[in-house]
């Protein structure tokens, strides 16, 4: 999995073992990032033990992490009680779809309403955003796919996350866990050069702009370019 983790000293059982641990939200944080970033294959197994052994914890946080991300769906049981990256189907796939069209665009106008009046805020986003999408043109360019899934969540959710709106940002980051390892696989499939025609620079001058309507459709239209892209039988080869 090659999932990294800050050196910790395992020591302190209280401190390795308390849900709510700096610890847990250490291996939490990180498997959520694998996730999102599509680091995990859909259908792969985990363990309590062998998570454990990755972060070199103790099997408390790894337990606890996996049970929080099997409540937002991220992770699934099988049959026989194993637990795996979840699985996708052309319904699933649908109601990921229609939930982010519904919740992307509000929360990106939440994010400009939060910088409006903020000059410093408002060039300081817009420049993040700018330099994250320069890397993801390069990412596109060389065909990295790996690279490519991360910045494109980077970009999202350093724009997601200014809208300062925990209730939203945790429903849509629960989307993302879902669909995320199983992109992946699809750009894994089809390359990158599928995705060279993205929405963020129409994103980011709606930014500038000021334009909330102009932000909010440039959200739902990279969704859309996006998620039309992937498909079931794309993926089969790999899943």
């Amino acid at each position: 999995m090659a999932i990294e983790l800050e050196a910790t000293e395992k020591g302190g059982v209280e401190s390795a073992t308390s849900p709510g641990s700096a610890m847990h939200e250490q291996v939490f944080s990180k498997l959520r990032e694998a996730l999102i970033n599509g680091q995990l294959a859909p259908g792969r197994a985990l363990s309590v033990r062998r998570l454990a052994s990755e972060f070199d914890v103790s099997a408390m946080p790894a337990r606890e992490a996996i049970r929080r991300l099997v409540a937002v769906g991220a992770l699934e049981h099988t049959d026989t009680r194993r637990v795996m990256i979840a699985t996708m189907t052309d319904e699933k796939l649908e109601e990921i779809k229609q939930a982010r069209l519904a919740l992307e665009p509000i929360l990106a106008s939440f994010a400009l309403s939060a910088v409006e009046g903020r000059p410093r805020e408002k060039k300081k986003l817009i420049k993040q955003l700018e330099a994250v999408d320069s890397e993801l043109d390069l990412a596109i360019r060389r065909g990295d796919v790996m690279a490519y899934s991360k910045l494109n969540s980077d970009f999202h959710f350093a724009l997601y996350r200014s809208a300062q709106a925990n209730v939203l940002l945790n429903l849509v980051e629960s989307l993302w866990l879902q669909f995320g390892p199983f992109m992946r696989v699809v750009i894994g499939r089809l390359g990158t050069s599928c995705l060279v025609d993205d929405k963020h620079k129409d994103i980011i001058d709606a930014l500038s702009e000021n334009d909330v309507e102009k932000l909010k459709n440039a959200v739902k239209e990279d969704i859309l370019h996006g998620m039309h892209t992937i498909s079931l039988d794309d993926a089969a080869e790999d899943s």
